[in-house]
């Protein structure tokens, strides 16, 4: 196990070093002069030759693109993540103080999206091909197909301006939840009730099932102590991953709802060219997400006693 914890560690640091070079390309890749740009965010439209140049000593932008990349990445193994071209506040801190918000939505989504996904597989399994099955199936392939933007705006004109039961933006009650979660959590709610009916059905066809129910044991027993424990382990792995794109992918969901977390801080440094405060939220989402689909590694070899990782096969 610790062999195993040892090598995905490896690769967590190799995906970081990776997202890191990305994360530094993407202010050379945006159109026009970084120094321009970090001196027009920092002291306005007027501005001379001068203070451009000067601007580009002063941040190091005057040496070869390699050197300023090892200089950066020196900063961050110190958690030095730069200043904001906006606030001038530090990067890190700012990020910090999103991060609880973002957490918060991550795992309300996440319960909401098993409440709907575990009944809804599980009856979809125990009723396979009647009309409860489809139902089920074909809720769970629109819940698919609708993109996230828009079911966030449906949810907000028919539950925010039809209805006027829940706010459509802010943060700071559990109404501000609602409309956020339901529409984070139901686009994984369909993909995980598919997951867990296949997994589910997988496993009603294994042998120890058939000889549970030959010793007499009634079909509550064996659905709940044989066959759905080991039925819910690739739906919790897919739920730990998905629990690492909410923590970072909720972008498009936190704009919309005007939620205070990483995305929309990452979205607004966009639009603001805010290079530092990119680069700084990028990183740090590629750190949440890594480390949380090494959590999900490790938690599935604890509770599948079959897998051993340690072992050159």
């Amino acid at each position: 196990m610790w062999r195993y914890i040892a090598k995905r560690l490896a690769m967590v640091s190799v995906v970081i070093a990776g997202v890191t070079l990305v994360a530094f390309s993407a202010m050379y890749l945006a159109p026009g002069d970084p120094a321009e740009v970090i001196a027009l965010a920092r002291y306005g439209d007027d501005l001379s030759t001068s203070q451009i140049e000067t601007l580009r000593e002063a941040e190091g932008l005057d040496a070869p693109v390699h050197m300023q990349y090892l200089i950066w990445m020196g900063h961050l193994l110190r958690l030095d993540f730069g200043k904001s071209l906006v606030t001038s506040e530090d990067v890190l801190s700012e990020i910090l103080q999103k991060l609880p918000a973002t957490v918060e939505l991550a795992i309300v989504s996440l319960l909401v999206s098993l409440l709907i996904a575990l009944p809804a597989g599980v009856l979809g399994a125990l009723r396979k091909n009647t009309l409860l099955d489809s139902g089920c199936m074909f809720v769970s392939l629109v819940g698919v197909s609708i993109p996230n933007f828009w079911l966030g705006l449906l949810l907000i004109w028919l539950f925010a301006l039809i209805l006027p039961l829940f706010p459509s933006f802010g943060y700071g009650s559990l109404e501000h939840f609602v409309l956020p979660a339901l529409t984070l959590g139901s686009s994984m709610a369909a993909v995980t009730a598919r997951l867990t009916r296949a997994s589910l059905l997988e496993v009603l066809g294994q042998e120890y099932i058939v000889a549970a129910r030959a010793r007499g044991f009634d079909e509550r027993t064996v659905l709940f102590r044989h066959a759905l424990k080991n039925a819910l382990l690739p739906v919790i792995t897919f739920a730990g991953m998905q629990f690492g794109y909410l923590l970072g992918g909720a972008v498009i969901v936190e704009s919309i709802f005007s939620w205070p977390g990483i995305g929309k801080l990452l979205v607004d440094s966009i639009f603001a060219r805010d290079f530092s405060m990119v680069q700084g939220c990028v990183l740090f989402i590629a750190v949440l997400f890594s480390f949380s689909s090494l959590v999900v590694d490790i938690l599935y070899a604890v509770l599948d006693p079959r897998i051993r990782y340690d072992r050159s096969d």
